[in-house]
């Protein structure tokens, strides 16, 4: 159902010196986040409010988060 929201057409990217963002913007955003976080909405302004199911739509798996671990501390010790 969200596979064409990981395109690279709905995420918006930020980046300052200090930190890069990737993320949704929009109504797309919002949309995102209920499905991420498994939020309450309502489809239309007149429907029922429904609490969505927690949907992983972006972020790291645990093999991602140590790979980028293991490659700080790879980085770090020289």
């Amino acid at each position: 159902m969200f596979t064409k929201l990981r395109t690279a057409k709905w995420l918006r990217i930020a980046s300052t010196a200090d930190a890069a963002e990737v993320g949704f913007a929009g109504r797309v955003a919002s949309v995102a986040r209920v499905h991420q976080d498994g939020l309450r909405d309502r489809a239309t302004p007149s429907a029922p409010e429904v609490r969505y199911p927690r949907r992983a739509l972006l972020g790291f798996t645990s093999a991602d988060r140590e790979r980028v671990r293991n490659l700080l501390l790879e980085y770090l010790t020289g």
